[in-house]
């Protein structure tokens, strides 16, 4: 038995004010993103070594008005990038940089505990804890939910559609 993973693109519905707030959280993931280059720019001044996760986890714990975990994915995306961009110089691609520019706009991502999917395709992204205060979720309907267990989620408000990792299990 093994899993088959599927990113599947669907369209969503939701209001013009949940529109308006998953474009804010795209702008704050970028200064997720933004501010990670500048924590690992100081932070190799200082000690010479690169930032760890555990380093930008203290520094964006609770600064942003998004999902932990969505916080996560942005600087483990930076920290991805830095690593394959040193393996990649290591073998010899010297024209590949390390990551260095700042985004205006970052697609936010919702692991598994960010959201919840109900019924009839209704789908609640958390924005989680911000000042000490739950946030009001943002609430989109999908026409057409997969089968199987959705895993994570990640936006593009402009064009209106969710990519969707679909994990589905099959026997053989």
């Amino acid at each position: 038995m093994f899993k088959i993973i599927r990113v599947l693109k669907t369209k969503f519905l939701t209001t013009k004010d949940n529109i308006d707030r998953l474009f804010a959280c795209n702008r704050t993931s970028a200064n997720v993103w933004n501010d990670c280059l500048g924590l690992a720019k100081e932070h190799f001044q200082k000690t010479d070594s690169w930032i760890d996760r555990g380093t930008l986890h203290l520094a964006t714990k609770g600064q942003y008005p998004i999902h932990s975990q969505s916080i996560q994915a942005v600087y483990e995306k930076y920290i991805d990038a830095r690593e394959n961009a040193h393996k990649a110089r290591s073998l010899g691609f010297t024209q590949i940089r390390y990551p260095y520019k700042e985004k205006k706009h970052f697609n936010t991502k919702w692991k598994k505990d960010g959201f919840r999917v109900g019924e009839n395709g209704k789908i609640e992204l958390s924005l989680g804890l911000f000042s000490g205060k739950r946030q009001k979720p943002i609430v989109v309907r999908v026409k057409d939910l997969p089968s199987g267990k959705i895993a994570y989620r990640q936006s593009n408000p402009s064009i209106k559609y969710f990519d969707l990792l679909v994990e589905r299990q099959k026997i053989m």
